[in-house]
């Protein structure tokens, strides 16, 4: 009895031993420790998104070059208005009576050049039967040129006056809707400094277009003509269609990022869109059909510490710009694969090269202290 309990204590002591002397096996994996992703066919899009202020293609600001009381104010908010119709008066009798006083000047220096021309006539037919000097008649000559001088001036006076009092009707210059007045009957406008802003027509409100900002590293893709989508808070459930006109060349800079702002054309016969109106912009600048499609979160996925023991060694470590790596698990493994990157709509990638339909690659790793992403 006490040998058998001799023998089963010795046994128990090798196989202890033996426990504590064995090497220790890495640490193992199974497909449960990650999240798959499928390879599966659809389509996908690189799409350019931007925002921007709808306006009228074309707005002409009508001010007034003379200072004066706004007498009377024919036009309101919305009016349509054609081109040369009257849009506001104002008070003229000081500029009529400047008109008079210029007419009058004018009168007097004509009068006196008439004056100075006979008397010049007369001299001249004196001096050639020698009954006078050269010195009077150059002297007449002078009061002659000096006459004819004042007459242009005072006609100067004269046209500016009544170019002034033909200021005073402020007519449109354009067809089109009134959609900005800013002044009423009886208020004062001063045009000394600048030339104020009395109302703003806008031409044509069943053409309108966008001015939206586009970053420095998406504008290289975006071409006059490309088709445009768009949306605005006012109509949420409804999506409208623009082409794109024209990329300005002057940039702006905001918050460190180099924007160029592009126009696009937009057709408003509905007459739904309003000037202000804040559009998303979405430029359509490639798409793929029937593309081998991947999420493209499975480019975030990186192995961790622990992960990077069972992890095979990348194939090409020298990869393009439109390459990159996702891994499979295999055997208790993970095995790198290179692929060949398309284009994307941030949510799917298409996969131009490295894996076919159906393959699965590691999304995640389902354990926290196993998932490490970029």
């Amino acid at each position: 009895m006490k040998k058998g309990i001799v023998i089963g204590v010795l046994a128990l002591i090798v196989v202890t031993g033996w426990y504590l002397m064995k090497p220790k096996n890495k640490e193992s994996f199974s497909a449960k420790d990650f999240e798959m992703a499928t390879v599966t066919r659809g389509s996908v899009a690189y799409v350019v998104t931007a925002s921007g202020k709808i306006q009228p293609i074309n707005q002409v600001s009508v001010g007034t070059q003379v200072s004066g009381i706004i007498e009377e104010v024919l036009v309101d908010y919305n009016d349509e208005v054609k081109e040369g119709q009257l849009l506001a008066r104002l008070d003229t009798s000081v500029l009529q009576e400047n008109l008079n006083d210029a007419k009058a000047r004018l009168d007097l220096a004509t009068a006196k050049k008439k004056i100075s021309d006979l008397n010049y006539e007369r001299l001249n037919k004196l001096y050639k039967e020698k009954l006078i000097s050269k010195a009077n008649l150059e002297e007449a000559e002078i009061d002659l040129e000096t006459a004819k001088a004042n007459v242009l001036s005072s006609q100067a006076d004269y046209n500016k006056a009544k170019r002034n009092y033909g200021y005073a009707t402020i007519t449109s210059p354009v067809s089109g809707t009134v959609i900005s007045k800013e002044v009423e009957q009886g208020q004062t406008v001063a045009a000394s400094l600048s030339t104020p802003t009395l109302f703003m027509i806008a031409e044509d409100l069943t053409k309108m277009q966008i001015e939206a900002n586009i970053a420095e590293a998406d504008i290289g893709v975006i071409k006059a003509g490309k088709a445009v989508s768009f949306t605005v808070d006012a109509y949420p459930n409804d999506k409208f269609d623009g082409v794109v006109q024209q990329i300005r060349l002057s940039p702006k800079e905001e918050s460190n990022v180099v924007m160029y702002t592009v126009v696009i054309e937009v057709d408003n016969s509905s007459r739904k869109l309003l000037p202000g109106m804040t559009a998303s912009v979405s430029i359509e600048v490639e798409r793929a059909e029937d593309a081998l499609l991947l999420p493209a979160m499975v480019l975030q996925f990186k192995p961790s510490a622990a992960l990077r023991k069972t992890t095979d060694e990348v194939p090409n470590p020298d990869m393009l710009k439109n390459e990159d790596v996702v891994y499979q698990f295999k055997n208790g493994r993970l095995h790198p694969i290179v692929i060949t990157k398309g284009i994307s709509d941030m949510a799917n990638i298409e996969i131009k090269s490295g894996l076919k339909e159906g393959d699965q690659v590691i999304l995640e790793a389902s354990s926290g202290k196993r998932r490490e992403r970029k």
